[in-house]
């Protein structure tokens, strides 16, 4: 493969700075020189996605295919753009079955070729490959988040619920809220040693709440110990133990701690979190977390999955209205927030709305797609196939 261009070279910097302006013109420069170069029309097609300009995104990935039919970036940018036009459900399902088979190993592939078999009434088709994407990667959320969709079109509300449950488990966002009400910062490169950590009680809290962080449970099981020894009433060391006790599934212990913290401090929100999730997860119960999350919401109302949590709740009590209205309030905190994004849709069902549903589908896959950075890994990985050869 020959040598990049340095018109190329200005468009992809370009690019990845986000001045998408300035990198289409580069791109076009790049064309004037040579325009069988497939990067420079996938480079095009991923800058005329990020503009919504969905037309000239499927012509320029479409050329770049033309070219090579290995480009994997390219096929990824002509099914998103064929998703985001909508109405094309045939040509999607062809494209993302092709990167399927570029890229058998990408889960994503896998996932919205099932969204895009579900859009175009492919029910078990969809199942197939969102089942496919969970053999890859068990943790991939988004294709759980598909599965409870699929589970309420067919079964109803009371056994998709705890796929959704499970499917934001397996989403990142949860932890980070947790992580966000507690207040801690980056994790260090280097391990936590707690007989390192000066012996004050703000020093051993903070440095056991990035232990969690990092998921080393035995330092900050070590040092919460050491300001339990200290004060056995300390509400947010109790908080803490109650997190690293819903991490290891011990839903006994975890709701014991929170409970004992929050009697010791009601409005602790992270210590409501622990008592809520716990609650959320326990059959029957519904009615309890959607008061404790109504409690952690008051406490920290900016926070889009604290409304999120709620929501699920309120579902499980089939109060519809009141959970499409709590996951609204979500996405409009956060508009990226894909647990919110299904949720929502998942509301629309409940009422019969199936394009608002679909609709959701399709932004819940837009931003996760983005905060994946999936289009420059794979351009990547064919660039630096090419400069191997």
């Amino acid at each position: 493969m020959a040598g990049r261009s340095t018109a190329l070279l200005t468009a992809e910097e370009l690019a990845r700075q986000g001045a998408v302006s300035a990198a289409v013109e580069a791109c076009y420069e790049a064309l004037a020189l040579g325009d069988r170069e497939p990067r420079i029309h996938g480079l095009l097609a991923h800058l005329m996605l990020e503009g919504d300009f969905y037309d000239q995104a499927i012509s320029e990935a479409t050329k770049a295919i033309e070219i090579d039919p290995d480009f994997s970036a390219a096929y990824l940018a002509l099914g998103l753009a064929y998703d985001r036009r909508g109405g094309m459900w045939d040509q999607s399902v062809l494209v993302w079955h092709e990167l399927s088979e570029v890229a058998p190993d990408l889960v994503t592939a896998h996932v919205q070729l099932g969204e895009a078999y579900a859009a175009a009434t492919f029910e078990d088709e969809a199942v197939e490959s969102w089942k496919r994407a969970l053999e890859l990667d068990p943790k991939e959320a988004r294709a759980t988040y598909n599965l409870a969709i699929a589970s309420l079109k067919r079964e109803g509300m009371a056994l998709a619920l705890p796929l959704f449950r499970q499917a934001g488990e397996l989403d990142p966002s949860q932890d980070e809220l947790f992580f966000s009400l507690l207040g801690v910062g980056a994790v260090p490169d280097h391990p936590i040693d707690p007989a390192k950590v000066k012996p004050t009680r703000t020093a051993r809290l903070g440095a056991a709440g990035l232990a969690l962080k990092a998921d080393d449970l035995f330092a900050a099981a070590d040092l919460v110990r050491m300001v339990l020894d200290e004060d056995p009433d300390d509400p947010e060391a109790l908080a803490l133990s109650a997190y690293a006790y819903l991490k290891q599934e011990a839903a006994n212990e975890s709701m014991a701690c929170a409970m004992r913290s929050l009697s010791l401090d009601p409005e602790l929100a992270t210590a409501l979190y622990c008592l809520g999730v716990v609650y959320a997860r326990r059959t029957g119960l519904n009615r309890h977390a959607a008061r404790v999350f109504i409690a952690l919401a008051k406490r920290a109302g900016t926070q889009a999955l604290v409304h999120v949590l709620l929501a699920e709740s309120l579902l499980g009590l089939q109060r519809f209205e009141a959970a499409s209205k709590a996951y609204r309030l979500g996405v409009r905190l956060d508009p990226a927030c894909v647990r919110a994004r299904f949720g929502l849709a998942a509301s629309h069902l409940t009422e019969g709305r199936h394009a608002e549903a679909q609709w959701e589908i399709r932004r819940a896959a837009y931003y996760d797609t983005k905060r994946q950075g999936l289009f420059w890994r794979l351009y990547d990985e064919y660039v630096g196939a090419g400069d191997d050869e």
